[in-house]
């Protein structure tokens, strides 16, 4: 099998249309019509097949496609890399994280990595998202790496930094004024979270239970912002890790005392086992690693 008729075959799967597909491959409709057939007897199973004037994908041809897809996308970064290794393409690292350590931690690390003349040539696409959308990104590949709160067995990731979460109030709030809240103290009041797709919610669900306490959710919401916009309203409280929208006159933040460690969460830089990376890349990785990792 080549790699022509792996790219005709994708080509063709999206099409569904023979004539259409060859204009778009700048080729004749019957070399395309033969590529496939001499693929089809290469692998001894039919992946298309007409009915009247329609072409359809086989069942065969749908399980086939998305690994034709995959080996297509990493033979498309093996050329970036060998182009950035060779110096004709622009360096960059795509580098993934979500919104709540977008003003603390990402400004310090892209400042300090500044600093070394080596990596002035070095740039940066950033993707900024919810947690579990950076750890699906970098799993297909569409990242580098990223910042984000999960592990997974197919993926290296290094502990960065431990976030702590604080309780919004409103302001004027009968806890108002307290250097630090437990859980107790807010565990009755009506509480304004994140949705169920969430790794926050998830977090305090467990915690709840642990109590046996069933919370008395007023509002759910996709993000922090939202959260703390109900805050201000007076519609409830919130547990967040700190953002910048924290700093308003209508909402007060308080310090959780955490005996437990139950209000902070582990951030991680994670990349893929499954996937090399450039070398680029690992410059940057082992950038971070060196000088931002927490021990253990």
């Amino acid at each position: 099998m080549t790699l022509l008729q792996l790219q005709y075959f994708q080509a063709l799967a999206r099409g569904l249309h023979y004539t259409h597909t060859a204009e778009e491959l700048h080729i004749s409709q019957p070399s395309l019509s033969y590529a496939i057939s001499e693929l089809e007897k290469e692998l001894g199973v039919k992946l298309f097949y007409k009915e009247r004037r329609q072409v359809e994908i086989t069942v065969y041809g749908q399980q086939f496609l998305p690994y034709v897809e995959k080996a297509l996308s990493l033979l498309e970064e093996g050329r970036g890399v060998l182009e950035q290794m060779a110096g004709r393409s622009d360096q960059v690292v795509r580098l993934g994280y979500f919104h709540s350590i977008s003003a603390s931690l990402i400004p310090a690390i892209v400042e300090q990595f500044y600093q070394e003349e080596d990596n002035q040539h070095i740039r940066f696409h950033f993707v900024e998202a919810p947690s579990y959308d950076i750890f699906t990104k970098i799993k297909n590949g569409e990242l580098d790496m990223g910042f984000c709160l999960h592990q997974g067995d197919w993926a290296r990731s290094v502990k960065i930094m431990r976030q702590p979460l604080y309780l919004a109030v409103p302001s004027g709030h009968h806890l108002s004024g307290r250097r630090s809240v437990t859980f107790g103290d807010f565990a009755h009041e009506p509480q304004i979270m994140l949705d169920r797709s969430s790794s926050l919610r998830s977090q305090m669900d467990r915690v709840f239970s642990q109590h046996d306490i069933i919370p008395n959710v007023v509002f759910e919401v996709r993000e922090c912002n939202a959260a703390l916009q109900y805050v201000g309203l007076r519609f409830g409280i919130a547990v967040l890790p700190q953002v910048p929208a924290m700093d308003s006159e209508k909402v007060e933040i308080i310090p959780i005392y955490d005996e437990d460690r139950e209000f902070v969460r582990d951030v991680y830089l994670t990349c893929s086992n499954m996937r090399p990376m450039s070398p680029v890349a690992q410059r940057v990785r082992g950038y971070i690693e060196q000088r931002f990792a927490l021990p253990g």
